[in-house]
């Protein structure tokens, strides 16, 4: 099921956020903590609504505003969809192949789907080398732990 509706992107300095109408979530069938994919002029993300001050948000990060050329105090149409199923992260080769050597390729992909979009968004960004390694070695030693305590 999706929803269609306009709302004004909401600009708090460098961050921005949209506003999701209770009628939306009513038409969902959902709560203040909805998983959920966002599509605003042809450009799709996925994030998570949450609440803010009584009312319910879904974040609009800026490179997803660039993609979908809007701006804060733009109006914009947005189509929601609950987004239920396995979430996918796009994940550094590097990572990949790390995960693969230490047999931990399972265990991280059923981490949730925040804990996998954030190690590998640190992975992602590191820009040397040896800050890349580092960040692996923390993310694998984060991922044992998450088997240890299963």
């Amino acid at each position: 099921m999706s929803v269609k509706y306009k709302t004004e992107v909401i600009g708090e300095g460098n961050h921005a956020s949209i506003l999701v109408p209770d009628w939306v979530l009513e038409k969902l069938k959902t709560n203040k903590r909805a998983p959920l994919r966002i599509t605003i002029n042809g450009h799709t993300y996925q994030s998570t609504a949450v609440g803010v001050g009584g009312e319910c948000r879904v974040v609009f990060p800026s490179a997803d505003r660039l993609a979908a050329k809007s701006k804060a105090g733009d109006v914009i149409e947005v189509l929601l969809e609950l987004d239920s199923g396995y979430r996918e992260v796009s994940i550094p080769d590097q990572l990949i192949k790390a995960l693969k050597k230490s047999g931990l390729t399972k265990t991280f992909a059923d981490l949730s789907y925040s804990k996998r979009k954030e190690h590998s968004r640190q992975v992602a960004e590191a820009k040397s080398q040896d800050t890349k390694d580092r960040r692996i070695e923390k993310v694998l030693d984060a991922v044992r732990k998450a088997k240890q305590d299963g």
